[in-house]
Formats: C-alpha cells, structure tokens, sequence
C-alpha cells in the first residue's frame, strides 16, 4: 500500500462484503478493521451483468432497510480511488446514516446507484443482497469492472 493509511468507515451492501467471495472482496479483507452487521434506509435492486449480479443501493425509502455490514477500513487515497473505479460511474460514493445492529448510530460511506435503473434489473424485497444470492442460487459479479 501506498501513501498516508487513513481508517474510514464504510457501508458495504454487495459485493464488496466478505460473503460474497468475490476477487475485490478478498482484496479489501486485509485492510478491513471492526465489522458488524447494520442496515439504512433505502433499497436494495439486483443487476445482472457478465458473470453474476450486483446490488445497487437506492437510499433514504421510509419504511425500507438495506442491509450489509459496517466496516472501518483502513485505504490510502490510491486504494479508495481503486474502490471509486471499481464501483464506476454508475455509482456515486456519500455518506449516509446507518444503524448498527445493536442499535447503534453511525454515518458511514457507502455507493450510491445514480442512474437509471436497466429493464432487467429485479428488486430485492428482503433488503439483503448475499441473503437473495443464497435463496435464489445466483452468483455475486466477480469478473474484471472497470480495469479491477
């Protein structure tokens, strides 16, 4: 790693998360610091794309909770930029408020989906994205996206 390490708290939501065994997965495990279970509020929609799916996060729908994990992750400023290209411009990093399992409160950053949604995108009606991967026997993406 290059550069100045700084510790940032991030939601993950897709397949960015540990469960999902995806190659940038495995690649951000080492520089993840404490992790818990946590949701906000927004939705959560399935993309097909190459080999699998990815969620992309719809923010700030009353009564609805997206799911995933709340992590301090330990990122220079080349690693967060590789994150950034990862996600592409699809998505738009902000920082959002979360609630952890335990109740409690935090504001962590997470992708924000800012297009239009594709015509075969499907809805994830539990808000958990590994959790629709196991009930409905589909894959995370994990091919190459954006250069990563």
């Amino acid at each position: 790693m290059s550069g100045a390490l700084r510790t940032r708290r991030f939601f993950f939501y897709g397949t960015l998360q540990g469960g999902a065994r995806t190659r940038m997965a495995r690649w951000l495990e080492p520089r993840l610091g404490a992790c818990a279970r946590a949701s906000l509020a927004g939705r959560l929609v399935a993309i097909p794309a190459g080999d699998g799916w990815f969620p992309a996060l719809i923010p700030g729908r009353p009564g609805q909770r997206a799911w995933g994990t709340l992590c301090d992750v330990r990122l220079t400023v080349r690693d967060l930029a590789r994150l950034d290209r990862y996600e592409g411009r699809d998505y738009r990093r902000a920082t959002l408020p979360v609630l952890a399992q335990g109740g409690g409160r935090a504001r962590a950053q997470a992708y924000v989906w800012r297009g239009a949604l594709p015509a075969r995108a499907r809805p994830i009606a539990s808000g958990d994205f590994l959790a629709w991967l196991a009930a409905t026997g589909r894959r995370p993406f994990s091919t190459r996206r954006n250069g990563i």
